[in-house]
């Protein structure tokens, strides 16, 4: 349906006019600061997945020069960590930016499900693949290992032939989730990267590829930050591009991230889909069993773009302008709707246990539930959230969608 615009809004429009109507420069778009605020925030959690993947590079090192189960353990928890800025910063997708547009780095950061026999050899009795490149372990075709063969190898011969980001480095990390006991997550030893002084030993070269893999990663991630924060003088970026281009094509942006991310990508990729099939080679973070928490903090990404507010890890609180504002603004009824479902949705996504892969089970029907209901509940916030940008007098094109 249309949605009118309401007599106070009538009343700022003709006050504008009034006192810009002589003016040589029209009078700007009121909402650009809503923008300029998201251009904000949205450096501000890249900085901090920036910051939190050094500390796991740093973690790697000393995994690499003392191997034990105190420094993989380490590793470990930096790995989690540094999963949760980036898994927020999914909502900043999905609409050509820096991050997954024209040559993104977006499939060499975070590309899943991922044939890890493609890097690594496995326990082929719980492996249901053929075997694959296994770049570790053949010396002879891969003498030197480095970020720039990690590049070329990522997707090369078939899109789940990962080889890079941050998947990789969790299979190093964890190794095959073989559900031995069942609620565990992978279980490789510190063992398996100490090395007995031959350079060409797996061991040695895991160990050269789990350091590449960071190093990568952490080159990836500040490509895309760079593009979002200010530049010299005189220059530009896709930041000042967007911040100082046409205010409707900044706004839907946000809205496209936000929408897709809990519609499309949630909702669908990572929850219908292993839920449908049951198989945990599906879910995203399979070895780590930790993709219930990714899964809140894409939501959380969510919610920092509509509400324009996010507190860094340094402490600071970002809040300005937003989403949520304007949609007030233009019809109360959305706004209401929308903070409800996204209470529920927040309520639904906390509810899923872990791991994520006993959830989705055949014979799990509670935890089965619990996961259905919130894909369901995405779904109806994603229905609201395109109500939200008809209010705005935004146009997006319709998604898929079993909700209302």
């Amino acid at each position: 349906m249309r949605f009118s615009i309401r007599p106070a809004a009538y009343a700022a429009i003709l006050t504008s006019l009034v006192l810009h109507g002589c003016a040589r420069e029209p009078a700007d778009d009121p909402r650009r600061p809503v923008v300029d605020h998201y251009a904000k925030l949205v450096l501000a959690v890249y900085e901090d997945s920036l910051a939190t993947v050094r500390e796991l590079d740093a973690a790697v090192d000393a995994l690499l020069a003392d191997p034990s189960e105190a420094t993989l353990n380490a590793a470990r928890e930096r790995w989690k960590a540094a999963r949760i800025p980036y898994s927020h910063s999914e909502a900043f997708r999905f609409y050509g930016g820096p991050i997954d547009g024209e040559g993104g780095p977006e499939g060499q950061i975070n590309g899943w499900p991922l044939d890890e026999n493609h890097i690594d050899a496995v326990d082929v009795a719980h492996y249901g693949a053929a075997p694959g490149l296994d770049i570790i372990g053949h010396p002879e075709r891969f003498p030197t290992i480095t970020p720039e063969l990690i590049a070329e190898q990522n997707e090369a011969g078939g899109e789940k032939n990962i080889a890079s980001g941050y998947h990789a480095i969790e299979f190093l990390l964890w190794g095959q989730d073989l559900n031995d006991p069942p609620e565990s997550p992978g279980q490789r030893s510190f063992r398996d990267f100490v090395s007995t002084g031959d350079v060409n030993s797996i061991p040695a070269r895991r160990g050269r590829y789990l350091k590449a893999a960071t190093t990568l990663l952490i080159r990836d991630l500040e490509s895309v930050a760079d593009e979002w924060r200010v530049p010299p003088a005189g220059t530009d970026n896709y930041r000042t591009k967007l911040v100082s281009g046409d205010v409707y094509t900044g706004l839907k942006r946000m809205l496209t991230g936000i929408i897709t991310l809990a519609e499309v990508e949630m909702a669908g990729e990572r929850m219908n889909v292993p839920l449908i099939s049951g198989d945990q080679e599906e879910e995203q973070n399979c070895f780590s069993d930790t993709t219930a928490a990714d899964l809140r903090n894409n939501f959380a990404g969510i919610e920092s773009v509509y509400f324009g507010r996010y507190r860094t890890l340094a402490g600071q609180q970002l809040e300005g302008p937003s989403l949520a504002q304007l949609v007030r603004d233009a019809d109360p009824r959305v706004a209401d709707e929308i903070e409800a479902r996204m209470a529920r949705t927040r309520e639904a996504l906390e509810a899923i246990r872990d791991p994520f892969d006993r959830e989705i089970q055949p014979d799990n029907a509670e935890g089965r539930a619990r996961v259905q209901a919130a894909i369901d509940a995405l779904h109806t916030l994603s229905q609201s959230l395109m109500r939200a940008a008809e209010a705005l007098q935004i146009f997006l094109s319709p998604i898929e969608s079993d909700g209302d």
